[in-house]
C-alpha cells in the first residue's frame, strides 16, 4: 500500500497523489537550502547553540515532520475527506527523542516534538483525546532517518532513535506547557525556535507549492548590485548622499529634504548591506497608501516576482491587481500570498505596524522572525509616528542590534529631542548640506483664521496661481471648498479621508491632470497629503499645525527649490487646536519667522520648539510614561507571557488611536446589483468605527458569506465624500 502526503484535484475532476516519500524528500532539499551559513552563525552565536546541532535538528524536523501520515487516520483523509490531526500523531513517535532539547536546569523542552508539532498550528496547541494507529509501513519509514541524514548532510549520522508511540500525546503536550513556565530565558527559546520551526514551515510550503505548480519566489536569483540596480533607474548619475549609501555598511540615519531621492539611497544601502541572495530587503512606511505606491515602484527596479506587499488590506489590493492583469485569482496567486505575508519575498514593502506586530508573535511569527534574522530593514518617515509606536520602535531597534541586522531610519524632519528618546542619537548620519542650503518658499504668518482669509485665497487664484489650502480637519476642509466655490471658484477639488478608495485614485489623477494643466487651479485637503502625495504647487495657504507637520506641507510647494519658481506660504492661526495639542502649536506659531529660508533654517525650527515642548510641556512626561513607556516593555513583557514561543492574538494596536477606524461599504453599493463582491475594496471607505452605533446596516445572513466589510447607511458623493450633518467626529485627516 503506498503511503500518500499530498492531493490534488485536476480539472478534469480526478486526483494526483504525491507519496509521503517523495513529499519528505522535497521538504529536505527545501529546508536545507533555506539553511544559509551567514544566518546559522549569527542565530549560533547570538543563542550559544552548536551550528550543527542546529541544522541537525532543522533535518530531523524536515524528515519527521509528516510521519503522521502513515497513519490510517491520515490516508482516510487523503481518500475520503475525514478530518486527522497528522501533526499531532507525528509528534506521538518523537517523544523519547532526547537529543534535541532545550534545557535550563531540571526543565527541558523537546524542541524537536514541538517544532514538528506546530508546523501547522503555533503553540498554545489545544490537543484533543484523539486515537490513531500508525500502519505497518510506518516503522520502516522512521528508521529511514540515517540514511536520508548521510544521503544530505554527507556526513555519519550519530543519532541512534526508537520507533516508540505515545498514545497519551495529550498529557505530555500538558506537560511541556507547564515547562514552559519555568523557562527564563525566553528570548533564547523563541530565537532558536522561530528560526527552526520558520524554516520547516516554509520548506513545507514550498515543497507543497512544487507539487501544485505554484512556484514562488523567496531569494534573489542572485545577489543585487549597484550596477544591476542602477540600471533600473532614470537618472545616471546619483547625488552625493545617495553615492555615500550605496558604499555604507551598517546601521545609519538618513536626514535629507522630501523629494531629492531618498527611497533610491536607500535601496542602494539595503543592497550593500545585504549579505546574500537570501537576504531580505523590508522597507517600511507609515501608511497603506504610501505601500501601495512604493510597492508599484519598487516592481520597476526589481523583478517584479520577488517583490512583495504587506499590509491589512493588501490582500484586497493585490487580487485586483492580478485580475487586471491574469483574469481571475488563480492557486498561483493563493499560494504567492500566503508565502509573501510573512516576508518571504526578497523585497517587501509594508507598513510599520505589519512588521512589528511579529516580534509580539501575533501571525506566522515564526517564519516573518526567521526572515528577518537574514534581512535588512528600512524605515521612512520616522518622524510621524506617536508615542506609542515609537516606544515599541525603541525596543525593536534594540533587537536589530542584538541580532547584526543592519537598520537604515530616514527622515526630512526629526527633531534631536525624538532621536534621544528613540536612542539613535548616535547613528551615523548621512545627509547633504547643500540640499538644506536650497530655498524654496517665503513663508508669512497670518493672527487671523483662515476662515476669515478666504478673499486672498481667491485673489491669488484669479492671478493664475495653483493654490493648496490645507486645513486640520476634514470638517474645516469640507466648508472651506464650498465657501470657495460660492465665491465663485470653479476649478477645485477637495481631497480627504472620507472618499472610497476607487474615488480616492480619481480624485488623485483629476489633481495632477489640475496640475499639468495651465489653468489657475486650487485644492482643498486635510494633511493627508503631507505623505500620501507628491504634489507640486506655486501657494499654500495652511492652518497652522505642529512644525514638523509644517515642514511636511511646507514641501508641496515649490518641491524642487526652483529659485525661478519661488512659492509663498502663508500659515494661519487656529482657533480650535483640535486634533493637536495647543501648546504645540503656540510654539510652532511662536518659534517659526516670515521669510525666504534656506531649508536648514526649518531643522532649527523644528529642535527649538521639541526642546521647549519637552521641558515645558508636562503632557508630554505624561504622555511619554503612560504610552512611550508602556509600548517599550511591551515586547518582554508579551514573550515574558507567551513563554518566548506561543502566538499571541492579534488584538494589540500598536499606535495610539483614539478614532479607530474599519473599512466600510455604504449601503447605496451594497445594493447596486452592478456591482459585484471583487469590486468592494474599490467601493470602500476607512471610516470611524462609531458610526455603526447609528448608521450600521444588518446584512443579511445569506449576503454575509465572503463579505470582508460591514456597511454603512450614509450620504456620499465624489465631490464631498462622506456627508454627515454633524461633521464634528470627523476631525482628522
Amino acid at each position: 500500500m503506498e503511503i500518500y502526503a499530498k492531493n490534488l484535484l485536476q480539472d478534469d475532476g480526478t486526483s494526483v497523489y504525491q507519496s509521503l516519500s517523495e513529499h519528505t524528500q522535497w521538504v529536505i532539499e527545501e529546508a536545507l537550502q533555506l539553511v544559509d551559513d551567514y544566518t546559522l552563525k549569527k542565530i549560533s552565536n547570538v543563542t550559544g547553540v552548536d551550528a550543527e546541532w542546529i541544522v541537525d535538528l532543522i533535518f530531523m524536523s524536515a524528515y519527521f515532520h509528516d510521519i503522521g501520515k502513515a497513519t490510517k487516520e491520515f490516508q482516510s483523509t487523503i481518500h475520503e475527506g475525514t478530518i486527522s490531526y497528522h501533526s499531532l500523531y507525528s509528534a506521538s513517535v518523537l517523544v523519547g527523542i532526547e537529543d534535541f532539547e532545550y534545557k535550563e536546569g531540571e526543565y527541558f523542552i523537546n524542541l524537536l516534538l514541538v517544532t514538528v508539532l506546530t508546523h501547522h498550528t503555533l503553540l498554545p496547541y489545544r490537543a484533543l483525546k484523539v486515537s490513531f494507529s500508525f500502519l505497518p509501513q510506518a516503522e520502516e519509514i522512521f528508521k529511514g532517518y540515517s540514511k536520508s541524514y548521510e544521503k544530505h548532510l554527507r556526513r555519519e549520522c550519530k543519532y541512534c532513535f526508537d520507533f516508540e508511540i505515545y498514545e497519551e500525546i495529550k498529557i505530555e503536550l500538558e506537560a511541556i506547557e507547564d515547562d514552559l513556565k519555568y523557562i527564563h530565558n525566553h528570548q533564547r527559546l523563541r530565537t532558536l525556535y522561530t528560526y527552526i520551526s520558520g524554516i520547516l514551515n516554509l520548506a513545507d510550503w514550498l515543497a507543497s507549492a512544487r507539487f501544485s505548480r505554484t512556484y514562488n519566489m523567496v531569494s534573489f536569483e542572485k545577489k543585487p548590485s549597484k550596477e544591476s540596480f542602477m540600471r533600473n533607474l532614470s537618472f545616471d548619475k546619483l547625488r552625493d548622499f545617495q553615492e555615500q549609501l550605496s558604499t555604507f555598511h551598517n546601521s545609519v540615519l538618513v536626514e535629507i529634504p522630501t523629494g531629492e531621492g531618498k527611497t533610491e539611497g536607500s535601496l542602494l544601502w539595503a543592497i550593500k548591506n545585504i549579505p546574500n541572495n537570501y537576504s531580505k530587503i523590508i522597507y517600511t512606511l507609515p501608511t497603506q497608501t504610501t505601500s501601495n505606491k512604493l510597492y508599484e515602484r519598487v516592481q520597476d527596479l526589481f523583478d517584479k516576482e520577488r517583490c512583495g506587499l504587506i499590509h491589512s488590506s493588501a490582500k484586497i489590493y493585490l487580487e485586483r491587481k492580478y485580475e487586471e492583469e491574469n483574469g481571475e485569482i488563480d492557486e498561483v496567486f493563493k499560494s504567492d500570498f500566503l508565502l509573501s505575508k510573512s516576508f518571504n519575498k526578497p523585497v517587501t514593502v509594508s507598513t510599520i505596524d505589519s512588521l512589528l506586530k511579529y516580534f509580539i508573535n501575533i501571525g506566522r511569527f515564526n517564519i516573518a522572525t526567521r526572515n528577518y534574522f537574514n534581512s535588512v530593514v528600512i524605515i521612512d518617515e520616522v518622524h510621524v509616528y506617536d508615542f506609542k509606536l515609537m516606544g515599541f520602535l525603541k525596543r525593536f531597534l534594540e533587537l536589530c542590534k542584538e541580532f547584526e541586522v543592519p537598520v537604515c531610519l530616514m527622515s526630512a524632519s526629526i527633531p534631536d529631542s525624538i532621536k534621544r528618546l528613540l536612542g539613535i542619537e548616535h547613528y551615523p548620519v548621512i545627509t547633504q548640506s547643500a540640499l538644506f542650503e536650497k530655498k524654496a518658499n517665503q513663508i508669512y504668518k497670518k493672527e487671523m483664521n483662515l476662515d476669515d482669509d478666504l478673499e486672498s485665497v481667491v485673489r491669488t487664484y484669479r492671478e493664475g496661481k495653483k493654490v493648496l489650502v490645507i486645513r486640520n480637519t476634514v470638517k474645516s476642509a469640507t466648508q472651506t471648498y464650498k465657501t470657495l466655490k460660492d465665491m465663485g471658484v470653479e476649478n477645485i477639488v477637495l481631497y480627504h479621508s472620507t472618499f472610497k478608495k476607487r474615488d480616492r485614485t480619481r480624485k488623485e489623477d483629476l489633481i495632477f491632470e489640475k496640475l499639468d494643466a495651465k489653468e489657475p487651479f486650487i485644492l482643498v485637503a486635510t494633511q493627508i497629503v503631507e505623505i500620501s502625495l507628491d504634489i507640486d504647487f506655486n501657494v499654500m495657504f495652511t492652518d497652522n499645525a505642529p512644525i514638523d507637520a509644517l515642514i511636511q506641507r511646507f514641501g508641496r510647494v515649490n518641491r524642487k527649490k526652483n529659485p525661478e519658481r519661488k512659492g509663498t506660504i502663508y500659515v494661519h492661526q487656529v482657533e480650535n487646536p483640535l486634533p493637536y495639542r495647543e501648546m504645540i502649536l503656540d510654539l510652532t506659531f511662536e518659534t517659526m519667522e516670515e521669510g525666504y529660508f534656506e531649508l536648514g533654517r526649518y531643522v532649527k525650527w523644528l529642535n527649538c520648539v521639541y526642546e521647549r515642548l519637552f521641558a515645558e510641556d508636562i503632557t508630554i512626561q505624561n504622555e511619554i510614561q503612560s504610552l512611550f513607556d508602556n509600548a517599550y516593555k511591551k515586547y518582554d513583557e508579551t514573550i515574558k507571557k507567551l513563554h518566548g514561543i506561543e502566538q499571541s492574538p492579534d488584538n494589540y494596536d500598536l499606535r495610539d488611536i483614539e478614532e479607530s477606524k474599519n473599512g466600510y461599504l455604504l449601503y447605496e453599493d451594497f445594493m447596486n446589483d452592478n456591482i459585484s463582491p471583487k469590486e468592494y475594496y474599490e467601493y470602500s471607505i476607512s471610516l470611524p468605527f462609531y458610526l455603526e452605533k447609528e448608521y450600521l446596516h444588518e446584512v443579511p445572513p445569506e449576503r454575509e458569506k465572503g463579505l470582508y466589510y460591514k456597511v454603512l447607511k450614509l450620504d456620499y458623493s465624489f465631490e464631498e465624500g462622506v456627508i454627515l450633518e454633524d461633521r464634528k467626529s470627523f476631525l482628522i485627516l
